[in-house]
């Protein structure tokens, strides 16, 4: 029996064991200390090794030492950086009078084989490290500044930690922002939110993929028509008309009742049209006529010599229905004449896995891969970019969220421009002429036949944009049309996205915007990342990147004990205000009204007619019994009349002319109970 009850207490110890190894590898690695030795890695107790690194310093130091760590705990002033670097937010805490608590992993253990006295310089600031650490280590930190979305880091801290990072945004993958972004048109607020966002489909999802079809046949018409209206301003109709050539007049025709269709379903003028009239298009008809669009705007190919067609004549219509058009088509400025769309892969960063195309086959195909696990999203490629000295070129914009509820937007006003390192041609799809993503760029260098004002370094500070506007005479864009854009289409897509949003309180995070602007001015938003790229890698990003970090701390921190605190070169864009909802007082209803005196007679008459003849002891289980209605609870609330004597089962009884009753006034539990005893009879 003893052996037993000793075999089973080991059973119970094991499995006890077992779980406190679980629940610390649950636990983030900085609440646990470990240190090494000659057998392996073995927990120690921080008193132990306190008293290993206590010979490292002086008293005095160690006094101190204790002396800044108790003081941080007790003004929950400690802070820690997860994955290393940023030193300006660092440094920026350190001013505050913040102490870090190191990771585990990066605090060093003293070596058994050195002499405490000789150490001295970087050796022993280590060694103060570690023992900071000791004194800190079951204090959990107030401050956690992160680049990862650890489960445990919301888990486990508590919800007053300032946390750098919200664990839902969205909008920060290629397929959140345009799932979100599809219902922009309920968050438009003139001069408040308006968000321009090439049209975008996430094409693994039938039903998107479907409308991205009809999208792009509807853009082939659009372009055809627009490129022979430009073709046409420049050469003469005979240049482009042939014996031997490939495309006939059709396909402009084709082109054109297509959009008349068009304009019919959105005015709505084809409701009361019968199946006969409707005229139905084949698939085939459809890829007909890609292949045609491809033809004379890829290829440069001639139309069929028609003499029953006149080439001027059809490029009317297509001027009258494009005039048309742009009224149900509101990024017709955008679509160009070549029909390119970029391919997006929706899983991955830094320009990796992007192509351009205009094939719809090419498109389907890549998504139709066997085994293909990556999900694609295809947005409309802008073919009107400003272009600076013949280079593209997009925006890098930073912005602040402090706070999902209400929503609060911060805008760093210094932006910079990232340029490509090639000449802009839309003829050529490399990702070095169209992607101008740092981290693409990178691998290529710069054309040599690039205009001698472009940096070497691919990079511009708003400010030199703004002395190029000047420079042709359009420095008011910035300050009129594109700054306040980018504004606008920030707070509309936040807006638009706040539903997903993390609720959290105490979570803030920077964000970085890439925006394009087309040859009017206007910004266009592309993409929003999460861990924007803050790395000094060129003398623009080494001057702007450590002053942003700072201003993020005083955004986060000082603002918090100072409203009007300095925010550095981030301004409030946006702020939500949510109305207080009103208190609850209760069902509260009434009725307004002068209470009418009756005749007797009248209420003689209101008795009599009120009055049911008691059914019999016989009658029918099935028939319904109005003593037989279950007993209302008791009701204190406002009463409405008509339903009060349908309530109450005492008015079906027979009363005298002053409303008493004539018979014996029962219980209607009684009641109830005498009827079940008859049924059972």
């Amino acid at each position: 029996m003893a052996v037993t009850m000793d075999l089973e207490e080991r059973a119970s110890d094991s499995k006890l064991h077992k779980e406190s190894l679980v629940k610390k590898e649950l636990r983030p690695s900085s609440a646990v200390s470990f240190s090494k030795s000659e057998h392996g890695t073995v927990e120690t107790s921080s008193i132990e090794q306190l008293k290993q690194y206590k010979s490292w310093v002086s008293n005095e130091r160690w006094n101190e030492l204790k002396k800044i760590a108790d003081t941080a705990m007790k003004e929950r002033k400690v802070f820690m950086i997860k994955g290393g670097g940023f030193p300006a937010v660092r440094r920026a805490l350190l001013e505050r009078g913040w102490v870090e608590k190191y990771e585990s992993h990066k605090v060093r253990h003293p070596p058994s084989n050195v002499d405490p006295k000789r150490v001295s310089g970087k050796e022993l600031t280590k060694v103060e490290r570690m023992i900071l650490y000791k004194f800190m280590e079951h204090h959990s930190v107030d401050f956690l500044w992160t680049t990862k979305r650890d489960k445990y880091d919301w888990l486990l801290s508590n919800k007053e930690v300032i946390i750098s990072r919200f664990c839902r945004s969205c909008f920060t993958t290629k397929e959140g922002l345009t799932n979100s972004l599809t219902q922009m048109h309920w968050y438009t607020e003139p001069g408040v939110a308006l968000t321009k966002f090439p049209r975008c489909y996430n094409i693994h999802n039938s039903d998107s993929l479907e409308e991205f079809i009809d999208d792009f046949r509807i853009t082939a018409c659009i372009s055809i028509l627009k490129w022979l209206s430009s073709t046409l301003q420049q050469r003469d109709d005979q240049e482009l008309v042939t014996n031997n050539g490939k495309v006939p007049f059709s396909a402009i025709e084709f082109a054109i009742n297509r959009l008349n269709e068009y304009i019919l379903f959105f005015t709505h003028k084809d409701i009361d049209d019968t199946e006969d009239q409707i005229q139905h298009v084949w698939e085939h008809e459809w890829d007909q006529f890609l292949t045609h669009h491809y033809l004379l705007v890829h290829e440069n190919a001639k139309f069929i010599e028609d003499t029953n067609s006149n080439l001027k004549q059809l490029e009317r219509k297509a001027s009258k229905v494009l005039s048309t058009m742009s009224k149900f088509w509101p990024q017709i400025d955008i679509d160009g004449v070549f029909n390119i769309w970029i391919v997006k892969p929706g899983n991955k960063c830094r320009g990796r896995g992007i192509q351009l195309m205009n094939n719809i086959k090419d498109i389907i195909g890549l998504i139709n891969i066997p085994a293909q696990k990556t999900r694609y999203v295809v947005q409309k490629y802008i073919e009107n970019p400003l272009v600076i000295y013949d280079t593209k070129f997009d925006i890098r914009q930073w912005f602040l969220i402090t706070n999902c509820q209400p929503l609060t937007i911060w805008i760093y006003k210094d932006s910079y421009l990232r340029f490509s390192s090639q000449i802009f041609s839309l003829s050529n799809y490399h990702e070095s002429v169209h992607l101008t993503n740092n981290a693409v760029q990178t691998k290529y260098k710069n054309n040599g036949d690039r205009d001698k004002a472009l940096p070497d370094e691919n990079m511009w500070d708003c400010h030199t944009f703004k002395a190029y506007l000047r420079q042709i005479g359009k420095y008011d864009m910035w300050d009129s049309k594109i700054y306040p854009g980018i504004k606008q289409s920030l707070v509309g897509a936040m807006l638009a996205c706040q539903e997903s949003m993390d609720k959290r309180q105490n979570s803030f995070e920077l964000y970085g915007a890439d925006f394009m602007l087309t040859d009017d001015f206007t910004p266009w938003l592309i993409e929003i990342n999460s861990s924007p790229d803050l790395a000094p890698t060129t003398s623009v990003t080494a001057r702007l990147c450590p002053q942003c970090l700072e201003d993020v701390v005083k955004v986060v921190l000082d603002r918090r004990l100072n409203v009007e605190a300095d925010t550095g070169t981030f301004e409030l864009a946006y702020k939500q205000v949510i109305p207080k909802a009103p208190a609850y007082l209760g069902l509260s209803l009434c009725i307004n009204g002068k209470r009418l005196m009756h005749s007797k007679k009248s209420k003689e008459r209101r008795h009599e007619h009120r009055s049911v003849t008691p059914p019999s002891a016989g009658a029918p289980a099935g028939d319904a019994q109005p003593h037989e209605q279950p007993v209302p609870p008791e009701y204190n609330g406002p009463i409405i009349t008509d339903f009060l004597s349908w309530l109450n089962p005492y008015d079906s009884l027979p009363t005298d002319k002053d409303g008493i009753l004539l018979a014996t006034k029962d219980s209607l539990t009684d009641i109830s109970r005498k009827a079940r005893k008859k049924r059972r009879i």
